[in-house]
C-alpha cells in the first residue's frame, strides 16, 4: 500500500515525519515501522474525514473532504489532527489500549483516570485531534 495524497491520505509520509520529529514524547511515533505508520495515516485520515466540514469540497469528484473551497485548502490544523490520531492509533500504554476498547474510566481505591471527553466518544481516539478539526466543523456540529 502507498500513501497517495488526497485519494486515501490527508498527510504525506514526509509531513508526519517532520510533525513527529518536531513534536516532543513521540518516540512511539518514530520507533514504529514504516507499514504500521503507513496504515495509521490512512485509517485516521478516514476518521477525520468523517465531520461536517466548512465550505465546499474543491471538487465534487474527490474522494476526501480536502481540498475546500477557501484558503488555506488543506488546514494545518487538519493535518495536526490526522498525525495526532494516527499516533492514538499506534501508541500501545495500557491507557490507549483501554481507550480504544471503550473504557471510560477505572479506579483503584481513591484514584481514578477518565479516558473520555464526552463530546468526543468514538469518533477519534485524540481528544487533541478533535479539538483540531472542531475549528473547521458547521456551527452546532454534535456527534452524539
Amino acid at each position: 500500500m502507498t500513501l497517495t495524497l488526497f485519494e486515501n491520505t490527508l498527510v504525506t509520509f514526509e509531513f508526519a515525519e517532520d510533525y513527529f520529529n518536531a513534536r516532543p514524547n513521540s518516540d512511539c511515533w518514530l520507533d514504529a515501522p514504516y507499514p504500521k505508520k503507513e496504515k495509521a495515516l490512512i485509517f485516521a485520515s478516514k476518521k477525520v474525514n468523517n465531520f461536517d466540514f466548512i465550505g465546499e469540497k474543491k471538487s465534487a469528484a474527490q474522494i476526501f473532504e480536502f481540498p475546500r473551497n477557501f484558503t488555506p485548502e488543506m488546514p494545518d490544523d487538519i493535518r495536526f489532527a490526522v498525525c495526532e490520531e494516527a499516533y492514538a492509533l499506534i501508541e500501545t500504554s495500557p491507557h490507549s489500549k483501554n481507550k480504544q476498547n471503550g473504557i471510560s474510566q477505572i479506579s483503584l481505591g481513591n484514584t481514578s483516570i477518565s479516558y473520555s471527553d464526552r463530546k468526543n466518544t468514538g469518533v477519534l481516539l485524540s481528544d487533541y485531534a478533535f479539538s483540531l478539526v472542531s475549528k473547521w466543523t458547521r456551527k452546532n456540529f454534535d456527534i452524539n
